[in-house]
């Protein structure tokens, strides 16, 4: 009787842990297979050594108007860029359209209430450089407006 107990316990703790590590693996995959959501961005995983742009998600005002902090990270240590209304990782294959580099390491931006704020990171002279750019739906002229920025 006490074998049986013992090895139905066992059972039992086993299954539980893989279960739960299914679940973990499960929701990480789901995370990371979807698109973002402007409105919901944000970093919740330790940061990584390298230079990236980073989406800090300050939530809602009381207008309901979303606000995320743009933060240069430069091997882990973050600086910040500007407030914005929308963030969220800018891919490769929209760079054509959105006149950035092929060779930036990175963009981020988004749009909200009829317009948008763009950012991305280049090496230019064996530094980082931040390009912002900026479109509105209204706008007569073409183009995202790039210019370098000095971040400090």
């Amino acid at each position: 009787m006490k074998k049986t107990t013992i090895t139905l316990m066992v059972a039992f703790l086993v299954t539980t842990f893989f279960i739960s590590c299914g679940n973990k693996t499960d929701k990480k995959n789901q995370e990371t297979a979807t698109p973002a959501d402007t409105t919901k961005l944000s970093v919740v995983q330790p940061m990584e050594k390298g230079t990236k742009l980073v989406c800090k998600d300050l939530g809602l005002d009381s207008m309901d108007t979303p606000h995320f902090n743009i933060m240069l990270s430069v091997d882990g240590v973050e600086t910040k860029i500007k407030t914005i209304n929308a963030c969220a990782e800018i891919t490769k294959d929209e760079y054509k359209k959105m006149d950035i580099p092929d060779e930036a390491i990175m963009a981020r931006g988004g749009w909200y209430a009829g317009g948008g704020e763009f950012y991305y990171l280049v090496m230019l002279n064996g530094k980082i450089s931040v390009f912002e750019g900026w479109q509105e739906e209204m706008q007569k002229e073409k183009g995202y407006h790039w210019k370098e920025i000095s971040v400090k």
